[in-house]
């Protein structure tokens, strides 16, 4: 039931940034009631301009005696329900879309959050219409590719996304 209001996150956000000495983590919670798949690719696009030293995707939690868990009837939500009990759809989205937000998260995991990629990654963001739909991308990549589940190293890491922006690159052509 909280409201947030974007503009004045991102002043305060990039007052931090210019004092160069706190490290910035922000969250985006997936499955909150009456956000949809594209307000959620929005919000996620808002955030990764204020290009935060982290971007944590998470998962709405709903627990036994909160708000969600007392109006979970009212927004559709479906949950694990075992922990940490994370929402697998709700009215606004489905959990097709869920799976998608979860590629995503892996994604920016593996390759924003992580630091090793940091100057590629601003690059690379270029040849998208956005943030979320390079990372979403990727994460259809990894799919198809049969990556995910699997230790990768450091270095296959980076063949992993050498071989992404071929393959990228070759539809641009």
């Amino acid at each position: 039931r909280r409201v947030m209001d974007v503009g004045k996150v991102a002043e305060c956000v990039a007052r931090v940034k210019k004092m160069h000495n706190i490290h910035q983590h922000l969250d985006l919670i997936a499955g909150l009631p009456f956000e949809t798949f594209a307000q959620f690719q929005q919000s996620f696009n808002d955030v990764y301009a204020m290009r935060p030293d982290q971007l944590q995707l998470g998962f709405l939690k709903v627990l036994h005696g909160s708000f969600m868990y007392d109006n979970a009837e009212a927004y559709g939500l479906v949950w694990q329900d075992r922990p940490p009990y994370e929402v697998l759809s709700t009215n606004w989205l489905p959990y097709g879309d869920v799976i998608r937000l979860k590629k995503v998260e892996e994604m920016v995991e593996v390759y924003y959050n992580s630091f090793q990629f940091s100057h590629t990654m601003r690059l690379l963001v270029e040849l998208f219409p956005s943030a979320f739909s390079m990372y979403e991308k990727m994460g259809n990549y990894y799919e198809k590719k049969g990556l995910f589940g699997l230790n990768h190293s450091r270095l296959a890491r980076y063949e992993i996304l050498w071989d992404f922006v071929e393959s990228e690159l070759a539809e641009f052509t």
